[in-house]
């Protein structure tokens, strides 16, 4: 027979009365008040006013006098201060963490809540900090656990500023809960860590795709077409090539979108990490935006729109078959394999994205327009989305006029 735990001990006992469960609770609440009265370091003491007063060491302001008006309302008054405090020190930085995702998990949807997750488990998990009763955490301490992840696991500036977000958000529930009375992020900023991080290397040939590159690519386009006329991950590709369109964004395109004279950009496919479902929501930034209709890309999806034709159905979606609309990852294993075939370094969808940006800007176009184009803010477009795709041609030609105008003028 195996033996009871603990807790299946006093559930016994509760519900058989085995020993009277009221009287156990009675004498355990005596041994608690008489553990907190013992270990209280002021006296208590009556007045001749009658009021009875003690103190209580506050964690701000120091030493406070208390008074009631009876013994056992100011002892009340000494074992409930006592109990919180104990209670305090029993809330770790993990149960504070979590005391703080029960809010923020209504603020955001299940695919960012799988984010928390997933990079606690990186930052925090099986780590002394997580343990540490929050009271006890201070600024020091932040720092040697920030400046202690960040080296061993070689983090960039933004990985070291997400961890510290976190840890900030949950000193600062602690703080509003009432949990810790001063703030040990108070004088700490995400950018003071920055030095120990790892230096991320832009590759630019991983970034964006070379005009020699490019021009392969549609020769292998015309291949894949003449041999696999039906496949239409392909033709996704190609658009999103002439659009910077995102992969989301390709897989939503619906053909009452497509207009005479421009695309109306308004969905994306979105991807449910806890149900492993998709489904159709707004684009990344919430806003609808128009692209204009070329030439080139009208007569790429009129092609498309005969494929399905000849294949006899009919869809909403711009990229569907038989099976139904085409999911982001099918189009995105296809540009990946398009770049195997031939023969150049693996990029996805956001290195046309790149691309296509990194041309209007070089070609003069403002930050205003390339940006609402392809539909992220202008600090965006510069910051992330904005290379340089001249050929060493392009900057001799540049020179070149320059050396030209400079002559012309002192001639």
């Amino acid at each position: 027979m195996n033996k009871a735990t603990p807790e299946e001990m006093l559930k016994y006992i509760k519900n058989n009365d085995t020993v009277s469960f009221t009287y156990m609770q009675e004498q355990f609440n005596m041994s608690k008040r008489k553990k907190y009265l013992e270990g209280h370091q002021y006296s208590i003491s009556k007045g001749i006013d009658g009021k009875w007063r003690t103190y209580l060491l506050d964690e701000k302001k120091g030493r406070r006098q208390v008074k009631r008006s009876t013994q056992e309302a100011i002892e009340n008054v000494v074992i409930s201060f006592y109990e919180k405090l104990e209670q305090r020190q029993t809330v770790t930085f993990k149960k504070m963490y979590y005391k703080w995702r029960e809010f923020q998990d209504h603020m955001v949807g299940e695919n960012t809540t799988c984010k928390y997750d997933s990079e606690y488990i990186r930052y925090f998990k099986n780590t002394k900090f997580e343990k540490m009763p929050i009271v006890e955490i201070t600024e020091e301490s932040i720092k040697v656990f920030i400046c202690s992840v960040v080296k061993e696991k070689k983090l960039n500036k933004g990985a070291a500023k997400t961890m510290f977000g976190y840890i900030n958000n949950t000193i600062r529930s602690a703080r509003i809960n009432k949990v810790i009375i001063d703030n040990p992020m108070e004088f700490l900023e995400a950018k003071q860590f920055y030095k120990y991080c790892t230096a991320t290397v832009r590759k630019t040939e991983k970034k964006i795709v070379s005009d020699e590159e490019m021009k392969r690519l549609y020769e292998q386009f015309q291949k894949d077409y003449a041999k696999q006329p039906h496949y239409l991950p392909t033709y996704a590709v190609e658009l999103a090539t002439r659009t910077g369109f995102r992969v989301g964004e390709l897989s939503a395109l619906k053909w009452e979108c497509i207009m005479q004279n421009h695309i109306l950009v308004d969905k994306s496919e979105k991807y449910n990490r806890k149900t492993k479902t998709y489904y159709i929501d707004k684009t990344k930034n919430g806003k609808e935006r128009k692209f204009p209709m070329i030439k080139e890309i009208k007569d790429l999806l009129d092609r498309v729109k005969r494929v399905q034709l000849q294949q006899g159905y009919i869809s909403e979606w711009v990229f569907a078959d038989k099976a139904g609309r085409i999911h982001a990852p099918i189009i995105s294993s296809c540009t990946k394999n398009k770049c195997r075939q031939i023969g150049i370094t693996e990029k996805g969808i956001h290195a046309y994205r790149r691309t296509v940006n990194s041309k209007m800007r070089c070609n003069g176009v403002s930050n205003v327009v390339a940006a609402e184009l392809l539909g992220h803010s202008k600090e965006v477009n510069d910051q992330y989305y904005t290379f340089d795709v001249t050929s060493i041609k392009d900057k001799a030609n540049i020179v070149s006029q320059i050396h030209y105008n400079i002559v012309s003028n002192h001639g």
